[in-house]
């Protein structure tokens, strides 16, 4: 058998990926902390503008990636009128909040500016990259990483080319990473579905990903088969670097339950459960605009439509230091 390899995984000397969490979490701080205690992480490009992306680069060092969100269709008609539906319900003049999206999510701008950085991975999550876009990442001295939630996923990423597939199960904080947003998400516990993806790419080199929070969690991840790292990212919403904003700060502290919905984004995402998720257990894909159209109320500090992303066991989520956090899951620290 011939095995995949990752230099960017092979050259950690804590093999612990800082998951990117678009929306704010992840700072170019919080990826430079990463760095320095021995990690990688990837600046979260997903939702912002190219500009901004741009600035991202201008401050930036040390070994880092860069994590894009991959374009996404528009919604169709049925799905346009089930979100009009639910601005109407919200209590939004009709249409307000559906103005145009760019469902690509700047894909394109964004896509050249990471060829061009001095970035050693990037990352794509709602989809794969292109066997071009893959060979032009790897022309730039690149490895392409790819979020996978299932078999098929990792099958079809691995024969175009991905040098890494990172194994997302249901218990991970934030957006599941599905590549059709319609899907309902595979809902095996990580290790079944990191062992299922295993058997079906035993070659691949992967990345376990999903409410791992201590440093028995990680060094069981680290014994599943193929899985060369594993990423973390709520266990560092509460630290220093991070960008999360104080309201999420408190709701995350205050513990909680967390829920698997469409009813935080209008894509399934697992976050705290408030009024609202409770209200719509059925939400559709809307994706992106439930955001828009419960922005003011998010604005307003409404607890009941909170958008706080998350993963299972907040209660166990620590502050202190992004270092300090690595330690700790690591084993190196108490």
């Amino acid at each position: 058998m011939v095995w995949a390899m990752s230099q960017v995984i092979d050259t950690l000397p804590v093999p612990i990926v800082v998951a990117p969490m678009a929306g704010g979490p992840t700072t170019v701080a919080l990826v430079k902390a990463a760095a320095a205690a021995g990690c990688i992480s990837a600046l979260a490009w997903g939702t912002i503008q190219a500009r901004e992306a741009a600035e991202h680069l201008r401050s930036i060092n040390g070994a880092y990636g860069i994590n894009l969100f991959y374009p996404q269709r528009r919604l169709s008609g049925a799905e346009m009128a089930a979100a009009r539906a639910i601005a109407e319900e919200a209590g939004r003049e009709p249409g307000r909040g559906l103005a145009a999206v760019d469902y690509t999510f700047g894909w394109q701008e964004k896509f050249e500016l990471a060829l061009g950085s001095t970035a050693r991975m990037v990352w794509s999550m709602f989809g794969c990259f292109s066997p071009m876009e893959i060979e032009k990442l790897h022309s730039a001295g690149k490895e392409a990483w790819v979020t996978v939630t299932n078999e098929a996923e990792a099958c079809e990423a691995h024969a175009r080319g991905a040098d890494v597939l990172c194994v997302q199960g249901p218990e991970a904080g934030g957006h599941r990473g599905t590549w059709d947003f319609t899907a309902e998400p595979d809902p095996r516990p990580l290790p079944a579905l990191v062992g299922a993806v295993h058997e079906a790419v035993p070659s691949a080199t992967l990345v376990a990903a999903g409410g791992l929070r201590s440093a028995e969690d990680v060094d069981g991840a680290l014994g599943w088969p193929g899985v060369r790292a594993v990423s973390c990212g709520s266990a560092f919403l509460l630290t220093g670097e991070a960008g999360t904003s104080d309201a999420n700060r408190s709701l995350i502290a205050e513990g909680g339950t967390t829920v698997s919905t469409r009813a935080l984004s209008g894509r399934y995402a697992r976050g705290m459960e408030t009024a609202y998720t409770r209200a719509h257990p059925d939400m559709p894909p809307i994706y992106p605009h439930l955001s828009t159209i419960l922005a003011e109320r998010r604005a307003a500090g409404e607890r009941e439509v909170s958008y706080c992303l998350v993963g299972i066991n907040p209660h166990l989520i620590r502050g202190g230091s992004a270092a300090e956090v690595v330690a700790q899951l690591s084993g190196s620290g108490h």
